[in-house]
C-alpha cells in the first residue's frame, strides 16, 4: 500500500523529541521530590520543544469504532456497548466526563465507524465509515479506508489546534467492540511473535495470525488487522506529533494505534506517555513501544477515562515548571 501525499508530509514534519528541552523540563519540576512528575516533564517537555511546559490547549479525544470481529451477527440497535457508552459520555453521566472536569479539559467524542451509527450521539464528530470486516476471514479495512482514517485522523489534529494556533496536550480514548482481539492481531504484526498469556483462545489466534505479517509494513498491518478506530487514532497521533504536541494513551486500542503511528514514523515514539500498564495487550505494546507508564495499575476501561486521569499531573508539571526560580 502507498503513502499518501497527505501522510507522507506530515510524516516527514515530524522531528525527534527535543532531549534538552526534556532534562531542562524535568530540572523545574525536580525540587518538588517526586519522580512521576520529573518523568512526565521529560515527556511533555521534549515533545513540545520547551523547557516550560505548555497545557493551555488540551483536550481528550474519543474515538468509538467497532471491529467485525466483534460483531454480535444481530443488531443490537441503541443497546449496542458502543452505542450506549458513546451515548453516556454525550449526556455527561460517564466516569470520563466526571474525572474530565477536574482538569477542566474538554471532551471530543469521534465516531469513526461504530455499528450503530443511527444511535451515535448527534455531537459526536463523524468521521470515517462503518466497522472493519472479520480480520479472521480477510482484511479488516481496505486499502482506501485504512488511508482515509489516518487522513482523517491528521485533519482532526489539525482542527483541534485550529481555534488557539496550536495543540499543547491530547488524552486519548477509545470504544469498540472487538477492539482487544484487533490488538492482540497488531501487537503480533508489530513484535512478529504471537502474544501469550492473553486467557483468550480467539486474541491469541489472531496474534499468531498478525506475526505472520510481520515484515508487511504498518500500512498493510493497519488495513489487515486494524478498525476505524485504529486508523483515525493513529493519524491523529501522527497529527499531533507534526504539531509538537504530546500523547497520552490509556488502553490497547490506543496503544496498538500507537505501535501503526510509531512503525510508520519512528520520531512519533518521544510524543508518548503511557498514562498506565493497563491491561490485555497493553503491557506488551508498552514494552514494544519502550514506554514505561505513569501509573502501574491499570486504570478505567480504556475509553479515556485513565488517560484523563494523568492530566492533573500534567497540569502540576506545567505549574511547577512555570514557576521555576533558576537561582
Amino acid at each position: 500500500m502507498s503513502v499518501s501525499a497527505v501522510l507522507a508530509h506530515v510524516i516527514e514534519s515530524i522531528s525527534p523529541a527535543s532531549a534538552a528541552h526534556a532534562e531542562g523540563a524535568r530540572r523545574r519540576v525536580a525540587a518538588a521530590g517526586a519522580g512521576v512528575l520529573e518523568r512526565l516533564a521529560l515527556a511533555l517537555g521534549g515533545a513540545q520543544h520547551a523547557a516550560t511546559v505548555r497545557v493551555a490547549r488540551r483536550a481528550i479525544v474519543v474515538v468509538a469504532g467497532d471491529h467485525g470481529c466483534g460483531d454480535p451477527g444481530v443488531s443490537l440497535g441503541a443497546e449496542h456497548p458502543t452505542a450506549r457508552a458513546a451515548r453516556a459520555i454525550a449526556e455527561g453521566t460517564a466516569a470520563l466526563v466526571a474525572v474530565a472536569r477536574t482538569s477542566a479539559t474538554p471532551v471530543v467524542l469521534v465516531d469513526a465507524g461504530m455499528a450503530e451509527r443511527a444511535h451515535a450521539p448527534a455531537t459526536a464528530v463523524a468521521l470515517g465509515g462503518g466497522p472493519s470486516r472479520d480480520l479472521a476471514r480477510g482484511a479488516a479495512l481496505d486499502a482506501d479506508e485504512a488511508m482515509r482514517g489516518l487522513e482523517a485522523g491528521i485533519a482532526l489534529a489539525l482542527t483541534l489546534a485550529e481555534p488557539g494556533g496550536g495543540l499543547d496536550v491530547i488524552a486519548l480514548g477509545a470504544l469498540g467492540v472487538g477492539a482487544e482481539v484487533a490488538s492482540a492481531a497488531l501487537l503480533g504484526a508489530a513484535t512478529g511473535s504471537a502474544p501469550t498469556g492473553l486467557r483468550d483462545a480467539g486474541a491469541e489466534a489472531a496474534g499468531a495470525l498478525g506475526a505472520t505479517q510481520h515484515g508487511a509494513g504498518a500500512l498493510a498491518w493497519l488495513a489487515a488487522y486494524g478498525g476505524p478506530d485504529t486508523a483515525v487514532l493513529a493519524g491523529l497521533i501522527l497529527g499531533a506529533a507534526s504539531l509538537d504536541a504530546a500523547v497520552i494513551l490509556d488502553g490497547e486500542a490506543t496503544g496498538a494505534a500507537a505501535a501503526i503511528a510509531c512503525a510508520l514514523a519512528p520520531a512519533a515514539r518521544g510524543y508518548l506517555v503511557a498514562a498506565h500498564r493497563g491491561a490485555f495487550t497493553q503491557p506488551a505494546l508498552l514494552a514494544h513501544l519502550g514506554l514505561a507508564p505513569l501509573f502501574e495499575v491499570g486504570l478505567g476501561h480504556g475509553d479515556g477515562t485513565g488517560a484523563a486521569m494523568a492530566l492533573p499531573l500534567v497540569l502540576q508539571v506545567a505549574a511547577l515548571a512555570a514557576g521555576y526560580n533558576e537561582a
